[in-house]
């Protein structure tokens, strides 16, 4: 077993692919596909195997197959590793929530199914990455176009990575705007709502709901929050995490310098493919890195 000092992160939205569960088919993890699909309705292995890829984007479905295929990849490696703490990116932070042993298996499923419809029902926005600027320039550009509508920092994901959430005016004017002042992209994202704003709001009280009667227990490990500095181990503090997450920014930049500070040495993700490690290297490039991808380690 590897020694300690390492931090076990999960990646949110984004890794969804056809054939993303297709090294998992043939383990001992498949049951966790099987186990989904009786309590969701429908065949989460077969969508994660042949899609098709619309329905995977889809923001209900696409958080449940997220969650059971980053949730089998640990079970697979879990022996190997003794993370001296777990984080996550968004969604990621309940697959990070349910390694560190506060809730099962199916009641995270649950969750997870609540969190996707709750937030595939808020449409009145979207999210857009900019590339190439700071997140405190970003952070001002938002500021400068507030007259055209809500737009903030919605992913504070590296150094020169930052993803923005707003109404849809808004998104194009502070997109327009950084590229006036030096952004070298501008890239509007693939998702269906504003995530991580104060637009998700309907989204936050539907899911609070949901939150309050998750039956929790007091995390074996602590789990960094997204907002980059609290540890969650007890029930109430993760029910007010999971809550609020939803309208919240993830601060990953400072999730990573928390990381250093507690003296990890190592960042591993589990994963598909690498989504956070390419981030993570560009804010704390002195770490080690290792990706847990297909039930085998890369």
């Amino acid at each position: 077993m590897q020694p300690s000092k390492i931090a076990a992160a999960f990646p949110g939205q984004g890794i969804q692919r056809v054939g993303m569960a297709g090294a998992i088919a043939p383990t001992s993890a498949w049951t966790f596909f099987e186990q989904a699909s009786e309590l969701i309705g429908y065949d989460l292995g077969q969508l994660c195997l042949e899609g098709p890829q619309e329905t995977l984007d889809n923001t209900a479905q696409t958080q449940i197959a997220v969650f059971v295929t980053c949730w089998s990849l640990w079970e697979l490696q879990k022996e190997r590793f003794r993370p001296q703490i777990f984080l996550g990116h968004s969604l990621g932070e309940i697959v990070a929530l349910g390694a560190a042993g506060a809730f099962s298996f199916q009641e995270g499923v649950r969750l997870v199914q609540a969190r996707g419809q709750a937030m595939s029902q808020v449409k009145t926005g979207g999210m857009t990455a900019i590339l190439g600027l700071d997140g405190q320039t970003v952070e001002t550009l938002c500021a400068e176009v507030a007259s055209t509508g809500l737009v903030q920092v919605a992913n504070w994901n590296s150094p020169f990575q930052t993803v923005v959430s707003g109404e849809f005016r808004a998104l194009e004017a502070v997109g327009t705007l950084s590229k006036e002042r030096g952004a070298k992209r501008v890239v509007q994202l693939n998702v269906s709502g504003p995530f991580h704003s104060r637009l998700m709001e309907p989204a936050a009280q539907a899911f609070a709901e949901v939150v309050q009667d998750l039956e929790l227990r007091v995390c074996h490990t602590p789990v960094l929050s997204n907002d980059g500095q609290s540890m969650l181990q007890d029930p109430g503090d993760i029910r007010r995490s999971l809550v609020r997450q939803i309208t919240g920014p993830v601060r990953f930049t400072d999730q990573l310098h928390t990381l250093v500070r507690m003296g990890v040495t190592e960042f591993v993700e589990l994963s598909p493919e690498s989504l956070l490690i390419p981030l993570a290297r560009r804010s704390q490039p002195n770490l080690q890195f290792t990706l847990v991808s297909d039930g085998g380690m890369v």
